[in-house]
């Protein structure tokens, strides 16, 4: 307990310095404007991030990109709302009731619903990770070598699965990933693999030359290829008349506010299962306000739980999320999964070691999604109607941009050109992989958990021999990635075609 108090003082300290309360404030407002363009998503802008990481220190670099990161999704409602235009996929739940109230001239009282339940779900996310951390403590005693690789196994097989168009093309794109992880020396016998001989692929494809080609890359040829803006023909302008201001949104979240709670339970618990993602969370809190309303028909027709619920559960998540991350090294969601690769560059290992001996860092990241959360809502109500303007320009101005930055941000990773080389393959193989629905986030994860599952396996064998694999936890893990795959199968032979979820954030 001891340890706990102290690491939650070292993380108010952290959070209260100036500089990280500006670079806070400086993510919020890229996240902002990064969430109200369709069609990047979390991941692409972790990918974005991903280089800033290079060089900081650790406070300051996750201050900057939990900002952005947790802003990202109320950037998002800000189309979905104003344009029927989800900025991230998940959130096209707030569409069903958003983009009605803003055709009623409702459109500033959607707004400030969505502000309100944001913030006041990002809250209770922080909250629900925050108690879980005494109690991942005491579970971290049970984790070995053993427990972690079945951990590791199960992440990429859960994400791979349930973020693809079928079972066999998940797990395909995990395998593919580790099999991209080899390449370099062997960490074990200092042997190179897969190298060809090239000198600039002795230290391995680089995290961040990887994913900014799978996501921003592969995100821009996606925009491109469309040929138009985003948006077409929207009215900005927020009615202030009686009954529709955004003060009257704000006074819907606390009139609802046993629907906030719920939403925000939801996604934090739905956030606290790998692979599941904010997809799930944002349809079940709908489902439950739905089923809870005294006025269901309602709902589909401009009801502001309708806008309330899924926003709560939404950035609820993320605290959620964060909890098997940081704790076991698998992601509670595929954005998650590129937090590991920022771990690794920040000098932290995820697991057992970040929890036990980092624990300012942890709740600092939780003091940072949740002061992220209530500033996104300030500052997001002031310039959503001349943000959400980004989503006219064409893609001819937005694509090369971002390319660029995207080409820049790989270069800084190893300054040599391999690196852009890499990045452009990337976004290539990686557009082409989502068009026929192979799974991206499982490509990365299993990139960035390869050099920890292979050094894991080699500490289980050295340790418990080749039957590590028997001990209770460590088998009851592998018992659950086979679950993970095969049920799909016997599913679809017990009653028909069923297909895995796709629960993943995009």
């Amino acid at each position: 307990m001891d340890a706990i108090l102290t690491g939650i003082v070292q993380a108010v300290f952290h959070f209260l310095d100036l500089e990280v309360i500006l670079l806070v404030v400086a993510g919020v407002l890229l996240g902002l404007t990064i969430g109200v363009i369709p069609g990047l998503g979390g991941l692409a802008t972790l990918a974005l991030l991903l280089p800033f990481a290079y060089g900081m220190e650790p406070v300051p670099a996750l201050a900057l990109i939990l900002g952005a990161y947790s802003a990202l999704y109320f950037g998002g409602s800000i189309t979905a709302i104003l344009l029927n235009t989800p900025g991230t996929g998940e959130q096209v739940v707030t569409t069903f009731d958003g983009y009605k109230m803003t055709q009623q001239g409702k459109g500033a009282r959607a707004l400030g619903a969505s502000a309100t339940a944001s913030a006041l779900g990002g809250l209770i996310g922080v909250f629900v990770m925050m108690a879980a951390i005494p109690f991942v403590r005491l579970f971290m005693y049970y984790i070995r070598p053993p427990e972690m690789f079945a951990l590791g196994l199960l992440g990429v097989a859960t994400i791979g699965v349930l973020s693809a168009g079928s079972v066999t093309k998940g797990l395909l794109s995990g395998l593919f990933g580790l099999m991209l992880s080899f390449v370099g020396y062997d960490p074990i016998t200092g042997t190179p693999r897969f190298t060809f001989g090239n000198l600039d692929l002795f230290d391995g494809l680089g995290i961040t030359s990887m994913t900014l080609g799978l996501f921003a890359i592969a995100e821009m040829f996606h925009l491109f290829a469309k040929g138009r803006s985003i948006a077409q023909e929207g009215d900005f302008s927020l009615s202030a008349q009686a009954g529709s201001s955004v003060w009257d949104g704000v006074k819907d979240c606390f009139r609802h506010f046993r629907t906030i709670v719920e939403g925000g339970v939801i996604g934090a618990g739905v956030g606290m299962i790998p692979g599941l993602g904010g997809t799930v969370a944002m349809f079940f809190s709908y489902a439950r306000a739905k089923q809870r309303s005294p006025n269901p028909q309602e709902f589909g027709r401009g009801a502001v739980a309708g806008v309330i619920a899924p926003e709560a559960a939404n950035n609820a998540k993320e605290g959620g999320s964060l909890v098997p991350t940081i704790a076991f090294g698998v992601p509670g969601s595929s954005g998650m999964a590129i937090f590991i690769g920022i771990f690794l560059i920040l000098g932290f290992e995820p697991g057992p070691n970040l929890i036990n001996e980092h624990l300012d860092i942890v709740f600092f990241m939780a003091l940072a999604i949740a002061g992220s959360s209530l500033m996104a809502s300030l500052i997001g109500l002031l310039i959503a109607p001349y943000i959400a303007r980004i989503s006219y320009v064409r893609p001819q101005v937005i694509v090369p941009t971002l390319i660029t930055i995207s080409f820049m941000g790989g270069f800084l990773d190893s300054r040599v050109f391999m690196a852009v080389t890499i990045t452009l393959v990337a976004g290539l193989f990686g557009f082409w992989f989502s068009l026929l629905n192979y799974s991206n986030a499982g490509i990365i994860l299993g990139f960035l958990m390869g050099p920890l599952v292979e050094r894991y396996l080699f500490l289980s064998l050295q340790a418990y021999g080749a039957q590590f694999f028997l001990r209770p936890i460590s088998l009851a893990i592998l018992m659950a990635g086979l679950a993970v795959i095969f049920v799909p199968y016997f599913g679809r032979r017990a009653g028909g075609k069923v297909l895995p979820p796709k629960g993943v954030d995009q």
